[in-house]
This record gives structure tokens, sequence and C-alpha cells, in this order.
């Protein structure tokens, strides 16, 4: 009798937690290999801090990583006065995640704390181009906002964090505790930071916009490859950023989950000193991107997932070229190339350079064919490898290096002259001109179209400086590695991530939660 009777209320036992199982996709888990740093988005500088605070925060305008275009988010449109001066509409009806009305005054506050150094680590780059005291407030959703001048792509550079607009109150009753008691007014409200291990957000009730499926929203943090690849495939998270290559093509052929390409956002190149002695013959610079086999290095580096590079900017830059001219390999050209050098200047024959990688593997994998490929053509190549925290300060103070597999991104936006204005200009030499590019050219024509703000005009711009990137060629357009993305095998809206890691997650669903948005 006791028996049958402790069988039978595990059975109701069994029945009831069934009964009372959260649904599938109620809240939804997302494996990420790294934690954030903070929750301020005008005071974060890595990835996956921008990953959280996508869920939590607003601009006024983004460029939409699918389309390419600028789309309002808060404003509802804008009027360019003149070159320095916007009117800004705003959405009505938008409140904050503490229930504070969304206005103008929030804009003023938001957009002033970024010129701040002493509120915002963005004050001395895009901080600059806002005029702080050149706000007017017209009404609760109207204003005038002017920049330090005319500033080429300014409402498009609003994709980047550093736009996102707070709330005056919470950030003033916060104080020094704001970054992990974050306010916005996006899809996700904040919840909880168990730091390195979870994040937990909820679906805010009173969202302006299109509701996520998901009532919850939580980051798990799992360091570990191989670990986040098990949390997927044992079903503790619904998705996972970061699959490793080497388990891209195991999980695409499985029958519990998948994996999907995304395309890439960062550019790989192969920087050449410019101060190098044995680097300043063009010909030489030419004859080494000739001697490279882009589509071998994709393929030894990052096991075929991505694409070879055919120029100074990633695809997903709004302002590529349409049909730009690829640089083929040609390790014939290459030799004849190295030949004609030698023979102008004799300290070119036989030539030794030095590779310097950080402590990754498709840097080190990638370093390891860039020598042998380089070897084939008559060039001996050096590899030094350097922990990632060491690296960056070498190459900007030491800059003894010929050669550096260096990485520039668009995950925060899509502007050309954003992007070349870290990477080619001269006064970036001191951080990330990693080439030691200082061209008078090339600066002059970054001074004209950082003052542009005509498309039209920008657009030519950005044309004729492609056109002297190629000419002077002091990077090898190695390739774009894809964002290798898994998940459940039916979860919808994955194929649909086109910023990276830093990609808006309202729209992930299962098709039992399609009747329930």
């Amino acid at each position: 009798m006791k028996k049958t009777l402790a069988l039978c209320l595990a059975f109701v036992m069994a029945v009831s937690c069934a009964a009372f199982a959260a649904p599938r996709g109620e809240e939804m888990r997302v494996g990420v290999s790294i934690d954030a740093k903070n929750f301020d988005p005008q005071n974060s500088v890595d990835t996956y801090s921008f990953t959280m605070e996508k869920q939590i925060y607003e601009p006024l305008f983004t460029v939409d990583g699918k389309t390419k275009e600028l789309t309002p988010v808060l404003a509802e449109k804008y009027e360019q006065l003149d070159d320095h001066t916007y009117k800004i509409y705003l959405r009505k009806g938008v409140k904050f995640h503490n229930g504070e009305e969304f206005t103008a005054d929030d804009v003023v506050f938001s957009l002033t704390r970024v010129t701040d150094p002493k509120q915002s680590v963005f004050a001395k780059s895009k901080g600059m181009w806002i005029d702080p005291n050149g706000f007017e407030v017209i009404d609760k959703h109207t204003l005038i906002l002017r920049t330090r001048g005319p500033v080429g792509g300014f409402l498009g550079s609003m994709k980047h964090p550093y736009a996102s607009i707070l709330n005056r109150k919470a950030v003033t009753e916060a104080g020094a505790d704001y970054f992990r008691n974050p306010v916005g007014t996006g899809p996700y409200k904040f919840v909880k930071w168990d730091k390195g291990v979870r994040v937990e957000m909820e679906a805010f009730k009173d969202y302006w916009g299109t509701k996520p499926y998901a009532k919850k929203l939580t980051f798990v943090v799992l360091p570990d490859n191989s670990s986040r690849v098990i949390a997927l495939e044992t079903g503790e998270v619904d998705m996972i950023y970061a699959v490793p290559a080497s388990d891209f093509a195991r999980l695409q052929e499985s029958k519990k989950v998948k994996a999907v390409q995304a395309p890439g956002l960062v550019l790989l190149h192969l920087a050449m000193n410019m101060d190098s002695p044995k680097l300043k013959d063009v010909r030489v610079r030419k004859a080494i991107d000739a001697a490279i086999n882009k589509e071998a290095y994709i393929q030894v580096a990052y096991e075929g997932y991505g694409i070879p590079g055919v120029g100074p900017l990633p695809t997903a830059c709004q302002w590529f070229p349409k049909n730009p001219v690829k640089w083929d390999y040609n390790p014939e050209l290459a030799k004849k190339l190295l030949a004609e050098a030698a023979k102008d200047d004799p300290s070119l024959k036989d030539l030794t350079l030095e590779l310097w990688v950080m402590n990754a593997k498709d840097r080190i994998d990638g370093a390891t064919i860039l020598q042998a490929m380089l070897g084939q053509v008559g060039i001996k190549v050096n590899v030094s490898v350097f922990e990632n925290a060491v690296i960056n300060d070498k190459i900007r103070k030491e800059h003894g290096h010929d050669l550096y597999a260096s990485t520039w991104g668009m995950q925060t936006n899509r502007d050309a002259g954003v992007y070349w204005q870290s990477v080619i200009t001269t006064p970036s030499i001191a951080a990330t001109n990693s080439a030691r590019i200082s061209d008078p050219e090339i600066d002059k024509l970054m001074d004209e179209q950082n003052k542009c703000t005509n498309d039209a005009d920008r657009e030519a711009l950005f044309q004729k400086i492609w056109d002297r990137m190629n000419d002077l060629h002091p990077w090898v357009y190695l390739c774009q590695a894809a964002e290798l993305n898994g998940a459940q095998k039916d979860l919808i809206g994955l194929e649909d991530l086109y910023d990276g890691k830093i990609n808006l997650l309202t729209n992930l669903h299962y098709p039992e939660q399609e009747r329930l948005k």
C-alpha cells in the first residue's frame, strides 16, 4: 500500500512539474564567451558589454545591419537646417524602464554627458562632434541638435552605443553605481548581474516597439569553447555566439542543433610598416600581396569560413564600392616585382621580414601559411608571437615589425570615414595605425570627408581614398572571417543576425511561439 501511494505521489509530482514547466522559449538563454564589463554605454569599450547593452538601450538613429540604411529609432524624423544643425522630432509615448517618460530633456542630458571627459570615455573622440552648448528644446518631443561644425555621417554614427539615450533621473540617482543599474527604453529591462556567470533581463511590458517573444533573456558566460558547445548540445542554452570553426561542420550535421554563418564584419589585413626600409618600395608591398593565396589562408586559419578581402573596407560598409578590383594570387608577378625592386636597390635582394602576431590560434596558423607562401617567392619571414595585452603597445611604441596581422571591424558603425579615421590617418599612428601610414593626400581627403554632409560628395571622396590606398598598398587585404553562431535546431531568427555579436535578440523564438506574440 505504501509503495503504491509513493508511486502515485511521484507520478502526480512529475505531471505537475511538466504542467507548470516554463514553455520553451519563454526564457531565451544565450551562451557568450566573455562577460560584460559594465552597463553604461558611454563608458563601455568591449564587444560583449555592447552585446548586452543593445537589449537595454536605444539611440535616436541607427544603420540597419542588413540594408545599410539610416533608420530612425527613438527619433521619428529629422530636418537638416544647415551643415551642422539638426531638428529632431522624437517618438511620443516612449517610457524608460523606471517608468519615466522619454523626452527631449533626456536626449540633451545623454548627448551632453558624452562630451564630458569626467563622465564618458568617448568625450575625446565621438563626443568631440557634439556642441554641448548647441541644444535647444522646442517642446517635450522636439529639439535642435548642433555639431561642432559639419560632421560627415553624424546621424549614422549613432549606431555606436556612445549615442544611447539615458534617463537623467536614473543616472543621477545611481551616481557611481550606474554602470550596474542601467535604465533604458529598450525591449529588455535589466534584472541581475551575477558577475562572471550570467546576466538576467526581462521583457519590458511598456516597450513602445515590437514586443520580444521571450519573457526573459539570460546571457550565460561560458569562456571555454568546448563548454559552450556542450551547453548548446545539451539544451542548457538556446543559442551561442562564437562557435569554434573546428565544431561548425559537425554541428551543421546534428539533428538537435544547427550552426549558421553570418557575414563577417572584421577585416583582417596584413599591415606593412611604411617606415621599414625594406618596405619603402611599393613594388615590394604589391609583391607581398601577389604572393599570398587568400583562399588558402582562410582554409588554414578559419577552416574555410570566410571570404577574401578585396579592399581597405569590410563589405558591411554602407560605402563599399559596387565593383571593386580584386588583387589576385599571382606568385610569378610577385617574383617579377621583387626582381625589379632589387635591381634598382640591391639591399632589397633576399629579403628577411619580421612578422608579428598576437597569441591566438587563427593568427598563429595564419602566420605559418604566410611564412610558407612568402618563402616560395624568396622572402624569408621570422614570426614573433605576443600576448594580446602586450602586442598593441609594442606596435605603437617599438614598431620593430615589418608585417603585422591586424584587424579592424564594423560592429558599431558602417561608415568608411569613422573606420578609416582610426587606421590610415597620420594622427592615428600614435594609436591603431599599425602600417604607420602618413600620406598628405589621404589626410587631406579624410579631412574633407569629415566635414562633408552631402552623401554624393562623400561617396566620391571615399572612392578617392580607396584608390589611393590601393596605389600605396600599405595593406594586404587578407580576409573577413565569418561570424559562426549556433542554436537549437528549430530556433527561428538566428539567420537574421547581421551585426556580429551586437544584435537585437527580440525576434529569437520557437515555432510554437508564433501564435503567442
